[in-house]
């Protein structure tokens, strides 16, 4: 019993951090600006009824290149609770097949959460990785990619042996965009550590994959602006 609850305390810590949606995969024209915002979280058990957690983000983007988009974000909602929940990273584009417009995508970045509460602060590496199909006039795109979340810092198990983790879960999406791309919608669904344990006394998580892992699920829009 004592495993299982702290493989959920895991979980749920670590679904706290990954609770976003990707920030770029489809990186900003050069000095271009981006401003928006996306709402939703992984699904949990309400009453019988699953549901995603109300959660809330805002997003800033600017291209530096055609190929490097620089992000940042804080978590509107977790400032409800007493933290301070903040990102920042880069979008690079890593390559491109015309032929067939499939390109793909890098993101390093960092969260970083800070409980006024407890007085602790939490950083945590995040690297994502897409791969997108542009299609139709206004050029929309799919993506299907990964997300690798690492806490290096860990917690202490039972025999008082402190363990860090590392987190991946797999994401599809789809943006569709507005003419000359002066705003963009998207939608993702996110399978949050399909490989782990989420049974918890905390937060009773759930999903497609059952008690394996959770699923997220978020809506965005955001606005383009151009300095050109």
């Amino acid at each position: 019993m004592k495993k299982r609850i702290t493989f959920g305390a895991v979980f749920g810590l670590l679904v706290l951090a990954s609770c976003g949606p990707t920030r770029f995969v489809e990186p900003l024209a050069e000095d271009e600006f981006s401003l928006g915002g996306s709402f939703g979280g992984p699904l949990i058990d309400y009453a019988g009824v699953p549901i995603p957690v109300p959660l809330s983000q805002i997003e800033l983007g600017y291209g530096l290149r055609d190929d490097l988009t620089l992000h940042g974000g804080i978590h509107a909602t977790s400032a409800l609770f007493g933290n301070l929940q903040l990102d920042a990273g880069a979008t690079y584009q890593v390559f491109d097949t015309k032929k067939i417009d499939i390109r793909g995508s890098v993101s390093p970045s960092i969260n970083l959460i800070v409980d006024f509460n407890d007085r602790k602060t939490k950083v945590w590496p995040i690297l994502d990785f897409n791969f997108f199909w542009n299609y139709g006039k206004r050029r929309n795109y799919i993506y299907l990619g990964g997300n690798f979340m690492f806490d290096f810092e860990g917690i202490t198990n039972p025999n008082s042996e402190r363990i860090g983790y590392t987190l991946f879960s797999p994401m599809l999406g789809h943006t569709l965009k507005g003419k000359e791309r002066s705003w963009e919608f998207f939608t993702e669904i996110k399978i949050i550590a399909p490989y782990m344990n989420s049974e918890t006394p905390f937060v009773p998580y759930t999903g497609i994959t059952g008690r394996r892992g959770g699923t997220g699920i978020y809506i965005g829009f955001r606005k383009i602006l151009s300095k050109k």
